[in-house]
């Protein structure tokens, strides 16, 4: 009788926990950043043990920079958004919409993860090896490849006059912080601000505040030039 495939078997289970234990350990270094955060904490939190962690990874910061790198693996296939970096050769009207869309997919994104914004706050307040790291690896490139297509729709009309070198922190900022604090739109509203409804309300007006020539466009009509 053929043996079940043991090997394989355990391999999965290995390769579950390891993504179960990034998971926790993202919620935890949001929570109380890298100094505060606890490895037995984080272990605890699914049932594990801390020589799992130390099995899977070499270091408490082998841990995060493997956290930090499944997070933005993750935003990166949920916005696409290496074909809107690479989408120099649209026309304007092209690119607003494809833009708009990514807006759309960047606001449901860190409404799931509101761990992102309070990971970067907290690694953001002073400098250090982990910040070099972070930029360098992971910042770096969605701010360079944002400069330019956000010139372009500027120069056109279509986009707000932002700074190009502020531009990200306008998208981070503004997309994120009604997720990061819930709690609060929730005493003030009444509601959840991670509700289809408010997702949907809050990408409509950060399109209409950042891209307002974007209307006109899709009319027909030439935005005016600054």
């Amino acid at each position: 009788m053929k043996q079940p495939p043991v090997i394989v078997r355990t391999r999965r289970d290995q390769s579950d926990l390891r993504e179960r234990l990034i998971a926790a350990a993202l919620q935890e270094f949001a929570a109380h950043g890298f100094v505060g955060a606890s490895t037995r904490t984080i272990a605890q939190s699914i049932g594990a043990h801390q020589p799992q962690i130390n099995y899977h990874f070499e270091s408490k910061e082998a841990l995060w920079r493997a956290a930090i790198d499944h997070l933005f693996v993750t935003m990166r296939e949920a916005l696409t958004l290496p074909a809107v970096v690479s989408a120099e050769a649209l026309d304007t009207t092209e690119l607003a919409l494809e833009f708009a869309a990514m807006l759309r997919r960047l606001v449901k994104f860190v409404s799931m993860h509101p761990e992102l914004n309070r990971i970067m706050v907290h690694e953001t307040t002073s400098p250090g090896p982990r910040l070099e790291w972070l930029t360098e690896c992971h910042v770096r490139p969605y701010f360079n490849g944002l400069r330019p297509l956000w010139k372009k729709l500027v120069k056109a009309g279509i986009a707000a006059p932002i700074d190009d070198r502020l531009i990200h922190y306008v998208l981070i900022g503004a997309s994120s912080l009604v997720f990061v604090n819930a709690h609060e739109f929730s005493a003030l509203v009444g509601e959840a601000p991670t509700s289809k409804k408010w997702v949907k309300r809050h990408a409509d007006g950060l399109i209409a505040m950042l891209l307002p020539g974007l209307q006109t466009t899709r009319s027909g009509k030439a935005p005016p030039r600054n």
